[in-house]
């Protein structure tokens, strides 16, 4: 096992919730654990920021694993970080799936270790293989437990552990049929994603004078994640040789693609504002009429904070295929297109871009439609439910 340093906060003996002056001691413990994705780490970030806003005294652990995601994200955003031996599961049957059940029972007693070490006093898991030793150690333990889920389809992680923990927090009111083994209906609260973006309004003129972009030209936004989407950035720059609408461009293309993808572009008419990754993500939703993009949980968590209008091209291999089932949620709801992988081609594209971008009618119901979905203050939720958990006795 090893650690990564964040920084600490100051310590109070007050936290506010609900508007209540709450007085508790300031030397709780609480571990976060989620990894592999950024769609397991940003919102296990999010729900740390408010527990230390709520609670400045309070130590925040998180546990993941080396050489993935959150090594790299959960020091930078302040937080100590404690890995454990835990490796993915390869969904085709070989030596990987033997090592797996190795790695998993490995990391349950390393778990335990930690957990005995720190004795927390609520235990978090945000999704992804490194929870589940984490969270359910927690429960042997007796420790109070809370999950989030991202998608509409609960992670295999969450359908084992969602009979032992004692809250669940779903980001869909749908994820609860496929959770029937929960007798306790009062386990669940459906309190929507938590997002790294404020609530804020940003004004669109401003956010495209932040991209170097006309103020008034209809604005396509497209991104794969932090890691960009190679079938996305080839199919674009196809499509954009064949486009006859004058519109402007804000491309996200992943570290790998960003060169190639920045000399074939050269070659056209569009103003394009092209970068690896973009920082100022409020600003480039902001900006967008339209936007081109994965199906991801927290992608479609900011889609649907911000009402931004989008075509969703669902990552075909996702686990369980849970990136087409929340395009789905969201096609069947109205506040979304989607086109499948399978089905992407130069032409087809083409005409989906040129019919959506201009009709402001269509626009502007899925901007409406994107209200049925969002919940206000996802991540200050969770925390307070939290909260109300590390006031429960335990074992340790």
């Amino acid at each position: 096992m090893t650690e990564t340093n964040g920084s600490t906060g100051n310590t109070r003996k007050d936290f506010e919730t609900s508007g209540e002056i709450i007085q508790m001691a300031v030397n709780h413990t609480i571990v976060i654990s989620g990894g592999g994705t950024g769609g397991h780490i940003y919102p296990g970030i999010a729900i740390a920021n408010e527990l230390k806003r709520k609670l400045p005294g309070a130590e925040i652990i998180f546990v993941g694993v080396k050489k993935r995601i959150e090594a790299k994200i959960v020091p930078s955003a302040g937080y100590r970080l404690k890995t454990i031996n835990v490796q993915y599961l390869s969904r085709k049957f070989g030596i990987q799936t033997f090592t797996f059940f190795f790695s998993l029972l490995l990391g349950f007693f390393q778990s335990l270790f930690l957990l005995l070490k720190f004795k927390p006093q609520v235990v978090i898991g945000t999704g992804g293989f490194v929870s589940g030793p984490v969270v359910y150690a927690a429960c042997w333990l007796g420790i109070p437990t809370l999950i989030q889920e991202q998608n509409s389809y609960p992670g295999i992680t969450t359908r084992l552990l969602a009979p032992k923990v004692k809250r669940i927090h779903l980001a869909f009111e749908e994820a609860k049929k496929y959770l029937g083994k929960v007798k306790d209906s009062d386990k669940f609260r459906v309190t929507g994603n938590p997002v790294r973006l404020e609530e804020k309004k940003v004004d669109r003129a401003a956010a495209r004078s932040q991209f170097d972009l006309a103020p008034n030209k209809h604005t396509l936004l497209l991104f794969g994640g932090s890691q960009g989407a190679s079938a996305l950035n080839k199919i674009l720059l196809e499509t954009l040789a064949q486009l006859s609408i004058d519109i402007q461009i804000i491309w996200q293309t992943g570290e790998p693609d960003f060169e190639k993808t920045r000399l074939a572009a050269k070659n056209y008419p569009h103003q394009i504002y092209l970068r690896p990754f973009i920082y100022n993500m409020a600003e480039a939703y902001a900006a967008a009429d339209l936007a081109l993009c994965r199906a991801g949980a927290i992608t479609i968590a900011e889609l649907i904070q911000k009402k931004v209008p989008a075509i969703l091209v669902p990552y075909p291999h996702a686990a369980e295929a849970h990136q087409e089932k929340n395009a789905r949620l969201l096609v069947e709801g109205k506040a979304a297109d989607m086109i499948l992988e399978q089905n992407l081609n130069s032409v087809f594209l083409k005409e989906k871009i040129e019919q959506l971008i201009f009709d402001e009618n269509r626009l502007s119901e899925m901007r409406d439609n994107c209200k049925k979905f969002y919940f206000e203050n996802a991540a200050e939720k969770i925390a307070e439910s939290a909260i109300e958990l590390m006031n429960q006795p335990f074992k340790i």
